[in-house]
């Protein structure tokens, strides 16, 4: 989803406060809402706004409302025709057909949802925990060392890459398939690796600032990589990462670890219009930080395999 500010940070007051009031109303489980909210400035230079139309359209999306996703998304390029969401998003509509509406997992979501409200509310107590920290040796990620931390979604059964299929074979069609995703995804600002038949996406930049705060630069490339996963039909662990000041425990993860998960899943989850129950969102250990910098490592990196 586009930062707050707007993809050219020129977005109006009026809007960025009506986009923030319905994307809050959105993560509390209230696409209903939202919507609704954003239809009362139809008709208002507002309401034509391409940061409000793309969001219409992406919540529509997520219902499963094919039309009024692409009438929204065709109202943006009817004003800037080279805008990339619209583009993404109709090119998404046009190849994946009906994306899952939000009301046939219910259930699903709403655990999400509770998860992200007690979640939220002890992350305000330790986000001071944000410092430098160790960082897990190319040896044990190698041996495949699981992370302790807690996960925040029921998740789907698959084991982690690394340990999956521990004392098999590796099946050759599912490296390569993970080869190939791999390849797929790789792009400025991304380090993709493979581990087995999953493909490991790392950001070369920190996305947050502190907490679970997104910087926009780290808003953005969310989004970017969440259009580039949008009817691929894959399985996404997103582990959340945060430093330890001296003297806090060095494993077993942190809930500003696992917030920062459930943000960027939910980011990923508007940009690629797939439902939030296709993402899997939990804390990684601290030994598993990617970078050495604690700055680098306000991230999340992504386990990603074809489902």
């Amino acid at each position: 989803m586009r930062d707050q500010a707007g993809a050219d940070g020129d977005a109006p007051l009026d809007v960025v406060l009506l986009v923030s009031r319905a994307r809050g109303l959105a993560r509390a489980g209230e696409p209903d809402g939202a919507l609704r909210l954003l239809r009362e400035a139809e008709g208002t230079e507002t309401g034509e706004h391409r940061d409000v139309l793309d969001l219409r359209a992406r919540l529509h999306a997520q219902r499963g409302e094919r039309a009024e996703a692409s009438e929204c998304w065709q109202r943006v390029l009817a004003r800037h025709p080279e805008d990339p969401s619209a583009r993404a998003g109709l090119a998404r509509l046009g190849r994946t057909g009906p994306v899952a509406a939000l009301g046939r997992h219910r259930a699903r979501t709403a655990l999400v949802a509770v998860a992200c409200v007690v979640t939220a509310a002890v992350a305000g107590v330790v986000t001071t925990l944000d410092g430098p920290r160790t960082a897990r040796t190319d040896t044990d990620r190698a041996a495949g060392r699981q992370s302790p931390g807690a996960s925040a979604t029921p998740g789907n059964g698959r084991e982690e890459a690394g340990t999956a299929g521990a004392g098999q074979e590796k099946d050759p069609a599912a490296a390569r398939g993970a080869a190939a995703l791999a390849q797929d995804l790789r792009a400025p600002g991304l380090r993709v690796t493979v581990h087995g038949d999953s493909a490991e996406v790392a950001f070369t930049q920190g996305l947050f600032s502190e907490g679970a705060r997104l910087t926009p630069a780290g808003a953005r490339r969310l989004a970017l990589l969440g259009e580039r996963l949008g009817g691929r039909h894959l399985s996404v662990t997103v582990h959340g990462h945060a430093a330890t000041v001296p003297g806090a425990p060095r494993s077993g993860g942190s809930v500003v670890a696992l917030w920062r998960a459930l943000v960027a899943a939910r980011e990923l989850s508007a940009a690629s219009g797939e439902p939030l129950t296709a993402f899997t969102a939990d804390s990684a250990d601290q030994r598993d930080a990617p970078y050495p910098d604690a700055a680098r490592n306000r991230t999340v990196t992504l386990l990603i395999s074809p489902a």
